[in-house]
């Protein structure tokens, strides 16, 4: 994989943020209440819904962080970090279609389109949870040596 494509490593920081901003403004309003349901009926915003708004707010940050986090740059980016990275990559979208087509099989209706849904961001999650715990991995090994 090419660094060129890459962020900067300092970017990550901001990935991490957005990520988190983004999820726990998802659980606030999926658990509680509707954000954008105190400002319904005020004079400045009547003809927009801001609940649409807040929701695109949600899963803009939590992409963008994602994407951020998953494709920024290591301190140290050499070749055998470059074949992690596109390992993991690879392991990411098995696995993403591999639960994917199991969802196709098996569930149907409404609940598909939830699936579809996280199908989305799945292969970014799988993506930086694998390539994280081998870099943990190589890390541990490096100190063991």
């Amino acid at each position: 994989m090419k660094t060129r494509f890459l962020f900067p490593h300092k970017w990550r920081t901001t990935g991490i943020i957005l990520f988190i901003i983004g999820f726990i403004t998802f659980l606030i309003d999926q658990n509680f209440f509707e954000i954008g349901g105190w400002l319904h009926g005020h004079p400045l915003v009547t003809g927009i819904d801001m609940q649409i708004i807040f929701n695109d707010f949600q899963y803009l940050s939590v992409i963008i962080g994602l994407l951020l986090i998953g494709f920024s740059k290591e301190k140290v980016e050499d070749e055998q970090i470059a074949q992690l990275r596109l390992d993991s990559l690879q392991w990411a979208i098995y696995i993403n279609y591999g639960i994917f087509i199991i969802c196709v099989i098996f569930i149907n209706g409404g609940a598909f389109l939830s699936i579809a849904a996280y199908s989305i961001v799945g292969p970014i999650i799988f993506f930086i949870i694998r390539f994280r715990w081998k870099i943990y991995q190589l890390n541990r090994e490096l100190k063991l040596a």
